[in-house]
């Protein structure tokens, strides 16, 4: 069972994901700090947490570049009393310049065995639908003759989302294979989706070690590989040294576009804060200032379960 305050964050949760149910997109998003917001990326990650856990993140992508990305998401996920059952819920915004807009969210649930002494294996799922707006109307004032144009027109729909994913994971390591919009598709029938380009499934392969060096020192080395049809195989290598179980600091390479700059603090027991900056490789660099990330991390305990620190 639950605290009383717990039961508070999942109903203050609840309102916010049916209030900002609407969000913003490209194909897909993507975090810097995808170590510190691991439902985005795998259903089966809620089972690797024994705590009721809250985060939330903002992206700001390319400052300075006119209908640069940005992203904004907020989770939670918990553990059901005792079982090995976790569930949770993911709501995004995103968005692609002044036209290209996205709006939904999703829930999870994931179910872990144990094969080993402290060893675990997870699978999770998770369903969603999301509403698909583009909004090319609004260059008619800059490009005139384009009202009567049909690459112009508007268009808007629904969408269903499932994906899936799995875990194997010790409080050390971890490794995880996803793909969380697997299928990504039409919702109804009616929808006008002629300005949604046709979404191919990504592919997200991840990995983590936690090694201790001193007793107030740790090291994390972890990686991702996403893949998408059609596209470069993108790779991000990451590693982190946790101070005093206090301070993460951290850098990240990811191909072709980034160098990455990552801290987070635990300003409270309970809370913690990050941020990251992207200092971008690619031509884009001479018409952009970089890229910032920024989250908030929130952790409860759960009644009848024990409350160990979660390193991923």
């Amino acid at each position: 069972m639950m605290y009383p305050r717990l039961y508070i964050c999942v109903i203050v949760i609840t309102t916010l994901f049916f209030c900002c149910l609407r969000a913003m997109g490209q194909q897909k998003a993507m975090y810097s700090q995808y170590m510190f917001n691991g439902l985005a990326l795998n259903p089966a990650y809620s089972a690797t947490d024994e705590a009721l856990t809250l985060t939330s993140l903002f992206r700001q992508q390319w400052v300075g570049l006119k209908g640069a990305p940005n992203t904004q998401t907020l989770s939670i996920h918990s553990p059901i009393k005792e079982s090995n059952t976790s569930i949770g819920t993911l709501i995004m915004r995103d968005q692609i310049g002044e036209v290209i807009t996205e709006q939904g969210g999703y829930l999870t649930v994931a179910q872990r065995v144990s094969i080993g002494e402290n060893s675990f294996l997870a699978g999770g799922i998770n369903v969603g639908i999301s509403t698909y707006r583009a909004d090319y109307s609004l260059n008619y004032e800059e490009s005139p003759h384009s009202v009567n144009d049909p690459v112009f027109v508007n268009g808007s729909g629904n969408r269903a989302n499932f994906g899936m994913g799995v875990m194997f994971f010790s409080q050390k390591y971890y490794v995880g294979v996803s793909s969380p919009h697997f299928y990504y598709r039409p919702f109804d029938a009616l929808s006008d989706l002629k300005a949604a380009k046709p979404y191919r499934s990504h592919y997200i392969l991840q990995g983590g070690y936690v090694m201790d060096i001193t007793d107030n020192l740790k090291f994390k080395p972890h990686f991702i590989a996403n893949y998408v049809n059609g596209s470069p195989l993108l790779i991000d290598f990451n590693v982190n040294l946790l101070i005093s179980e206090t301070i993460w600091l951290g850098a990240s390479y990811r191909s072709f576009d980034s160098f990455n700059a990552i801290a987070q603090i635990y300003v409270l027991p309970k809370l913690a804060v990050s941020y990251s900056y992207d200092f971008t490789t690619t031509e884009l660099a001479k018409v952009q200032s970089g890229s910032h990330e920024i989250s908030l991390k929130f952790r409860l305990p759960v009644r009848g379960r024990e409350y160990p620190r979660c390193y991923y």
